[in-house]
């Protein structure tokens, strides 16, 4: 499986107008300033995960994942002006008996980077089939 997730957070983020715009189907955590987070910590950042693809095929996972963050690009590069820090995270969850990987061309690296957006490759264990 491989899923691709935006992050974006910032100590000015305005959560509440980014919703008005974020489809709410896709939308995977959200999180304001001030607020207790995992492990009781107090959040110093306002953000959000945005699910932009989750596919078995990698290739098909890159390619959705491409078309959701395109149509939000414009508004993603304005957040990240502002101030906001803005990465995809394309995870792949792996077991003991396989090996995984991800094909991210120039192409998709140009483009998200044009945006002020970093890219990030985890791989998470999985138990076994």
């Amino acid at each position: 499986m491989t899923t691709a997730v935006l992050r974006i957070d910032g100590e000015h983020l305005d959560v509440e107008q980014c919703l008005t715009w974020i489809p709410e189907t896709a939308i995977e955590a959200v999180w304001r300033v001030g607020e207790r987070r995992i492990g009781g910590r107090i959040s110093t950042t306002s953000g959000f995960n945005l699910l932009l693809s989750d596919n078995e095929d990698a290739l098909i996972a890159v390619e959705e994942a491409m078309g959701v963050f395109l149509s939000l690009a414009p508004r993603i590069a304005a957040l990240v002006e502002s101030g906001a820090t803005a990465v995809i995270d394309f995870a792949l969850f792996i077991d003991a008996m396989s090996a995984r990987s991800i094909r991210l061309d120039p192409g998709v690296l140009r483009s998200v980077g044009q945006y002020g957006v970093s890219i990030v490759v985890s791989a998470y264990p999985c138990a076994d089939p």
